[in-house]
């Protein structure tokens, strides 16, 4: 196999390996919001409404917390996630990650097609060759 179709198919394989490990996640159970005190609004995607203790959040909603507000998000598999600073914070599939945006899912493919396309660029670019050098005599 030449050099030029190996860095075609790594390129390839770069920019679909995180939509298949995208596609194998498991569906996440339900994440609930818990107020512990103070002014705890919630987004799902439009203007901030006050939340309910117990609300049930999905992955993309956006919580803020007032000053003197202290919130947690129950990922009911034994995981919470203080919320406890003001703040918005973007609820996200994984307890650890609360509170930040998650670097898997968009990063993580825009990387990938990135690679993927530089990768693929450079071989059909050429500059190279698959003939072996000259001998010289």
């Amino acid at each position: 196999m030449s050099l030029r179709h190996t860095l075609v198919g790594l390129g390839l394989t770069l920019a679909i390996a995180p939509l298949a490990v995208q596609a194998q996640e498991p569906a996440a159970a339900p994440i609930g919001l818990q107020i512990d005190g103070g002014s705890v609004l919630v987004s799902t995607g439009g203007e901030f409404v006050q939340a309910a203790s117990g609300q049930v959040v999905a992955p993309g909603h956006r919580v803020m917390v007032a000053e003197g507000g202290k919130a947690s998000l129950d990922y009911g598999n034994g995981c919470q996630k203080a919320l406890s600073e003001p703040g918005v914070y973007t609820v996200t599939p994984d307890c650890s990650l609360a509170s930040t945006q998650r670097s898997v899912s968009t990063g993580a493919v825009v990387a990938g097609v990135v690679g993927g396309v530089a990768v693929i660029a450079a071989v059909a670019g050429g500059g190279g060759s698959d003939d072996p050098p000259p001998v010289s005599r």
